[in-house]
């Protein structure tokens, strides 16, 4: 029994083969630790903290700037760093997160 058989042009061979080198690209930045690709938002992006964050800064947020994550119980930081020198982080963000059970064991406020 003859199937026939699915033939790609050679524009959509390039199209496909295009793609998956950018999904691969993506996953290998991912992997790296790179900003944009593990959370931060654009808006977050404000590296020199003037208040805005530039094109330029975006930029550098999906390509030149890693984040690393570690969480400590309820308390979660995320150390910025330059691929270049990731040893000295530029800026470090720590947030208390409680979830139900952690709630629980937290003290009430009280009313004066």
């Amino acid at each position: 029994m003859n199937t026939p058989r699915i033939r790609f042009s050679a524009r959509r061979k390039a199209l496909l083969a295009t793609v998956l080198l950018v999904l691969v690209a993506m996953l290998v930045l991912r992997l790296m630790g790179i900003a944009g690709f593990n959370g931060t938002q654009p808006r977050e992006m404000d590296w020199n903290d003037d208040g805005t964050a530039s094109r330029a800064e975006v930029v550098q947020g999906y390509t030149l700037v890693a984040v690393e994550e570690t969480r400590d119980g309820p308390r979660t930081c995320r150390r910025y760093v330059r691929l270049r020198d990731r040893e000295t982080p530029f800026r470090v963000e720590c947030r208390v997160v409680f979830d139900g059970a952690d709630a629980a064991e937290a003290p009430a406020a009280s009313d004066p």
